[in-house]
């Protein structure tokens, strides 16, 4: 496990033995509710939350009938997620523990923005690889036009590095896993900070060590 990985599951770590993590709201839920339907409509029945945290998300898949599974890189986590019935595994989602193929359908909310370029296109070459191809893989991440590294400390002194990029690098990242079928920027009051969403149609076309169609992207 590199330092920045480590230092991402001791900040959860201490986050889930505090039960710190607050219920997702507004432009979260509106952006879930729509998934959901889309899901649906697609006839999905499987579903895999990369940086599931305790579940919130995979509470309220599940509860639509999906069968979904979280995967969290703090064991805290997955403990306060099973005492509440849902599945969650810990895991890196640069390395997830499942078969390939095993899942219709990819969500991942606020966590590829801890990962550094190389790791995040590991990770989203990774999440390609569990689901199904042509699966629907929506991805929400904070980043800004400017680019920069961000450390936030908890509390307790434990750090979490946020590495913003803007949305045409980000595209170009997500384009390892497949196509960009969807793609919103929001600004946000927040000293330049970007909530920017894409809806990634996985495709297993890509040959391991060769490059994307996207420039500076290898796959």
């Amino acid at each position: 496990m590199g330092d920045e990985q480590a230092q991402l599951r001791r900040f959860y770590e201490t986050e889930a033995r505090e039960n710190r993590r607050r219920s997702p709201k507004g432009l979260r839920v509106d952006l879930r509710d729509g998934y959901i339907d889309r899901l649906v409509s697609e006839g999905c029945r499987t579903l895999l939350d990369f940086g599931a945290g305790p579940g919130l998300d995979v509470r309220t898949f599940a509860g639509a009938g999906f069968d979904c599974v979280g995967l969290d890189l703090a064991i805290g986590n997955a403990v306060l997620g099973t005492r509440e019935g849902l599945s969650i595994v810990p895991g890196s989602i640069v390395a997830p523990p499942f078969k390939d193929a095993s899942f219709d359908a990819g969500w991942s909310m606020s966590t590829l923005m801890h990962l550094a370029d190389d790791a995040a296109v590991d990770a989203v070459t990774a999440m390609a690889r569990v689901l199904r191809n042509g699966a629907p893989l929506m991805v929400g991440l904070w980043g800004s036009e400017a680019g920069r590294h961000v450390i936030e400390t908890d509390a307790h002194g434990n750090p979490r590095p946020f590495h913003h990029r803007s949305p045409d690098r980000n595209r170009q990242i997500l384009a390892a896993a497949g196509s960009i079928e969807h793609a919103q920027v929001l600004d946000l009051d927040r000293d330049g900070w970007q909530y920017q969403v894409f809806r990634v149609r996985v495709g297993h076309n890509l040959v391991p060590g060769t490059r994307s169609n996207t420039p500076g992207v290898r796959a």
